[in-house]
Order: structure tokens, then sequence, then C-alpha cells
């Protein structure tokens, strides 16, 4: 039996029902969720799991000190996206962010899309309240609608058919358009459990892989080293990124790490930073050298967005010169630790939408409305996120 099976006995796609999870919608219909998760068991997969295993062995190369991770897409994707026009929109983003970077690089460009099957998204509050109505929050298309109406923020297991539908549509349409060139593989945040253990399937050397996307990555919200995301997640053999927070501690993430990775595996795990350019100084050392001195076989990443996230009113504000502050100081601080500073995490659009502020974006707050379009959180324009790639490119120079 090989080893990755001995570590994983006791674990099996349904094990973590036994687990508390949090982040999780409340189906009023147990018997019809049931029967959505039948019809997904006896679904196609949205990816193969050989091209999963693709992806691993690329991540186990970066893990060891070359090459590079450009991570990036929307917040959430929406039913309402027009697949073709989003894919080719995506592919040339990526395609341009790559012109800047690869001349900088020791090693190859690892390009990983939040595309085909990014449908659901972590709350802070459970329910939301305008003009005096109460009702659940939005959790993203494959859960409930955005709309502010009682019927559609009802939690609906049906509407996982129509994402793993739209998201095998749109792996499809991606891989087409990149037949002739690098690939591009897909990612998502691994929340909505019952959607992914019907799509986790087994190979023919008995190792189960998630084919609901190449890459899964675990939320800040989730991570609790007892809880059902991570018991889901150590079993499976996909790429697994970890969103680490500012309330992460070096001893939590090195039992997380231990649960998730106990065989330190080159190219398991993808450690996301989301600090905030004003904490990342004080919170990320720690981190890595607790990992360094274990001699965890990690790849870590930084996500610049979700830690400069501040609030205006109602809305969600992201400034380009807070993104840029964390990027510099997240490569500044793996140098120091010597430790290999192996890509970025971005919320990014190819269309020219005005929800970031700074640079190639909108000047001001009041700008942020003429194209906001994002069904969560503010997205770097097309503009914006080139210049970032070049910008990364000469820290990396």
């Amino acid at each position: 039996m090989s080893a990755t099976l001995v570590s994983n006995l006791g674990w099996f796609p349904a094990s973590w029902r036994g687990r508390p999870a949090r982040q999780m919608p409340a189906y009023a219909d147990e018997m019809l969720l049931n029967a959505v998760e039948a019809r997904l068991s006896g679904a196609g997969p949205v990816v193969a799991c050989e091209d999963a295993a693709l992806l691993r062995s690329a991540m186990a190369e970066l893990a060891q000190g070359r090459g590079f991770l450009l991570q990036g897409g929307d917040c959430a994707e929406s039913f309402d996206d027009p697949v073709a026009e989003q894919v080719a929109g995506i592919a040339g983003l990526f395609d341009a962010m790559s012109e800047r970077l690869k001349p900088a690089l020791n090693g190859p460009l690892i390009e990983v899309a939040r595309i085909a099957g990014q449908f659901a998204k972590p709350r802070s509050a459970h329910e939301e309240t305008r003009d005096g109505v109460t009702l659940p929050a939005y959790r993203g298309d494959i859960v409930n609608g955005i709309e502010f109406e009682a019927a559609v923020r009802k939690a609906d297991p049906q509407r996982m058919l129509r994402a793993h539908m739209q998201s095998v549509g749109t792996a499809a349409s991606l891989s087409a358009a990149r037949a002739t060139g690098a690939p591009i593989f897909t990612s998502h945040e691994a929340l909505l459990l019952p959607y992914e253990e019907p799509l986790t399937r087994r190979d023919s050397a008995g190792r189960w892989w998630a084919t609901s996307g190449h890459m899964l990555w675990l939320g800040d919200r989730t991570r609790q080293v007892d809880g059902a995301h991570v018991e889901y997640l150590r079993g499976i053999e996909n790429v697994v990124g970890v969103k680490c927070g500012p309330s992460l501690t070096a001893d939590e993430l090195m039992h997380l790490v231990n649960r998730l990775d106990p065989l330190n595996s080159d190219g398991k795990l993808v450690l996301i930073g989301r600090f905030g350019a004003r904490k990342i100084g004080e919170l990320l050392p720690p981190l890595m050298r607790a990992l360094k001195s274990e001699g965890r076989a990690v790849v870590w990443t930084i996500d610049p967005m979700h830690g400069n996230t501040s609030m205006t009113g109602k809305r969600k504000v992201r400034r380009l010169p807070d993104i840029l502050a964390e990027i510099d100081a997240f490569f500044a601080i793996a140098r120091s630790e010597g430790v290999h500073g192996g890509g970025v995490h971005l919320e990014m659009s190819a269309l020219d939408v005005t929800e970031c502020l700074g640079g190639r974006g909108p000047a001001s707050i009041d700008e942020l409305e003429k194209n906001w379009l994002t069904a969560c959180d503010p997205r770097l324009n097309r503009a914006q996120a080139i210049d970032l790639a070049t910008h990364v490119a000469e820290l990396l120079g």
C-alpha cells in the first residue's frame, strides 16, 4: 500500500460529515439535497484527475524554489456570466500578465485561475438587513440569489447542478482556448462540501481527487483543524491552498499543515498570506520561520486583496497603493527569511471595472460607481492587473 494511502486511513469523501462545519447553508429540504448529491455523484467531472496531477507536479518544483504561481480571477462567478466571453477575457489577461512576469522568473510560470467553480462565498454575517427587513445573506450563486427577495435568498440545493453544468462548460472552454499554449488550471474555495464530496473520484491507483477543480483552497474562516473543511481537504491529492489571515499563530499553522499534509509532500500545500499592508511585517515572519525550521515543503504566496479592504458606508474599498505595499513587504520578508516568494493570488477582472482605487483605475470613491460589476468584493481591472504584474517583475528582477 502506498504511503499516501496509509496516511489517509480512516478518511473517505464523506468523513467530513462527522465534524463541525462552518459557513454552510441550511437547506430546508433534506430529501431534495440528497437527490442533488446523488445526481452529482453520477455526473461527469469538471476536470480530469490526470490534469490535477499535472498541477501537483508543477507545484512540487515550485516548492523547491523554482518558478512562480500567478493565481487570480473573479471574486465570485455568476450564473449570468457569458462563459465564452469570460474565458477569452481571463485567458487574454493571463497572457498579458505572463509577458511581464516570465522574463524575471527563475523557473516556470504556473497559471491558475479562480474559475469553473468559484461560486460559493463565505460571509461574516449569516443575515442581511435592509430597511427593517432581514433575510439570509447571499452566499454565492451556487447557494442562493443576490436579489434581496425572500424566495431568492432561500438556500436551494438545485443550484449546485447549475453550477456544475456551467463549470464543466467553462473548464472545457478554457482548455480549448489554451490548446496550443501553457495551460491555465482552475481553482476555487472548497466551501460547499455537499458539492465537493460527490465530485470526489478515485484514480486507477486508488488515490482520491477532487474533480471539481485542479486546486482547491481552504478559507480563513474555515481552517479549524478539527473542522469539516480541513477533514475533507486532507484526503484529496489535489494541490490545496490555505488562506493565512491575521489571527493565525505559528502553532496553529503547524498543526494545520501537519493535519493537511502529514507526509510533507512537495507541492501539496500553498500557503496564501492575507494580512494587510499594515500587519504583514509583524505577522508573516514568525509563520515562515516556524515552517522553515521544521523543513516543511510548502509554497508561500500572497493575497494582497483581502487584508486591504475597508468600508466606506456600505461599499467595500480597496486601494492599489495598499495592495502594492503588501506585495512589496511579502517579497522583502521572504528574501530576509530565506524563503522562496512563490507567487500572488489576486481578485481581478479582464473588464474595465472601477472597483479598486488608484493607478489606472478610479481616482476617488465617487468614481467607483462608474462600472462597479462585482457580485461581492472589489477586483483589479485589466490595466491595474497588468501594471501589478510589471511591478512584481521588477521586484523579482
